[in-house]
C-alpha cells in the first residue's frame, strides 16, 4: 500500500508534463498566425519609416509581385536575413519592410548598420494596426504578394533557405497575367 502511494506523486508528475507538452507540439500554440494565403493584403494606413511625414497606404505597395518583410533592429535572426534581403534587392526583388515592436530610430540606426535592402518600409510602431491584423508573432516573418495584392506564400522565422523558397513562387507571379 505504501508503495502504491509513493507512485501517485510520480503519477501527477507525468500527468502534468503531459498536459503541457501536448500544447507546445502544435508550432502554433506557442505563436498563432493567422494563414494570409489567397487572401488580399489587409487595407492599411500607417507612417513612412523613411519620411515620417509620409503615409502609406495600400496604393503605396509595388504594382507588381513583391515580398513583405516583417523585421525588427533587435531581432538576431533579422540580422542574418538582412544579407539574403540585400543580394535579392540586387537581383531587382521588390521588398517592402514593415517594422516589428521597434522605435523608428532604432530602425534607422539598424538600416545604417545593415543597410536598406527595401523600396519602402511601414512603420507600425506606433499602432501596432498590421502587426495585430497580421497576427504575427515573432519576426522575421514574410509574405510573397501579388500585383493584385494577394497574399501566395507566407514565412514565418529565419530561413537560410529563403531565396531558393521565394524566387520561384515570385517568377511564377511575374509571369500571371
Amino acid at each position: 500500500m505504501k508503495k502504491a502511494l509513493l507512485l501517485i506523486p510520480i503519477l501527477i508528475l507525468v500527468m502534468i508534463v503531459g498536459f503541457l507538452a501536448v500544447p507546445l507540439m502544435n508550432k502554433d500554440a506557442l505563436s498563432p498566425t493567422e494563414d494570409w494565403q489567397g487572401k488580399p493584403f489587409p487595407e492599411f494606413v500607417g507612417k513612412n519609416l523613411l519620411d515620417g511625414n509620409a503615409h502609406l497606404n495600400n496604393n503605396s505597395l509595388p504594382q507588381e509581385p513583391y515580398i513583405l518583410n516583417v523585421w525588427a533592429s533587435w531581432c538576431t535572426w533579422c540580422i542574418k536575413e538582412f544579407p539574403i534581403l540585400l543580394k535579392l534587392k540586387q537581383q531587382g526583388v521588390p521588398i517592402v519592410g514593415l517594422t516589428y515592436s521597434d522605435r523608428p530610430n532604432d530602425a534607422l540606426k539598424a538600416l545604417q548598420n545593415w543597410g536598406n535592402p527595401f523600396s519602402l518600409i511601414i512603420d507600425d510602431y506606433e499602432k501596432g494596426y498590421l502587426i495585430q491584423t497580421l497576427k504575427v508573432s515573432s519576426a522575421p516573418s514574410s509574405y510573397l504578394i501579388d500585383r493584385h495584392g494577394v497574399v501566395h506564400y507566407q514565412q514565418k522565422g529565419y530561413n537560410p533557405d529563403f531565396a531558393r523558397d521565394f524566387m520561384p513562387r515570385l517568377e511564377a507571379l511575374r509571369k500571371e497575367k
